[in-house]
């Protein structure tokens, strides 16, 4: 009776696991990240708007609270100005447009005229393909000196229509700057 109790909670825990997000980082080897104490927030240039949800200034506002939250419960503080900050942190929506299909689906269908005589079997195939556009979102912290980029985070998980809320976006947040600065990841 042990070992189908043993094996619930492993295939919960892998079934869970695979629900977390991935976070994927990229830095500067050369950079000093024990000497960054303060950031600034700078919101990325308002150019041409290619997704409403995504490039909306509600959107910007909940990641920038996120990751002023984020930043100062673990120790960070906020500067008053960007010229006061150790760092300057940004973000970018990099959006497309994916294939989405629920699959092939199959149908049997068997009938006959008598009970000793069999009719044919339909089989039609099909799929419910659409387009949905999504973003991944990346966290860039970048130098305030001389405005070079020493780190950036972003997670595989996607920001649509289906999960903008703040809370959401708090979580994404999270995922990725957990990783930050490098080795404090949990």
């Amino acid at each position: 009776m042990k070992l189908p109790l043993v094996l619930v909670l492993v295939c919960s825990y892998i079934a869970l696991a695979g629900c977390a997000p991935r976070v994927y980082v990229e830095q500067d080897s050369n950079a000093k990240f024990s000497g960054l104490h303060s950031f600034a927030w700078v919101s990325p240039p308002i150019g041409k708007i290619k997704n409403p949800i995504l490039d909306s200034q509600i959107f910007a506002d909940r990641v920038q609270q996120a990751v002023v939250a984020n930043l100062t419960s673990r120790g960070f503080s906020q500067a008053d100005s960007q010229q006061d900050a150790d760092f300057i942190v940004t973000y970018h929506i990099v959006s497309k447009t994916q294939l989405q299909s629920s699959g092939p689906s199959f149908s049997f269908g068997f009938f006959g005229v008598s009970p000793n005589t069999f009719g044919s079997v339909a089989v039609p195939v099909g799929s419910n393909v659409q387009t949905v556009e999504q973003g991944t979102l990346m966290l860039d912290i970048i130098n305030r000196r001389d405005q070079h980029l020493l780190w950036r985070g972003w997670t595989n998980e996607t920001v649509n229509q289906d999960n903008y809320s703040a809370q959401a976006i708090s979580k994404t947040v999270n995922a990725i700057l957990a990783k930050f600065p490098p080795g404090s990841a949990t």
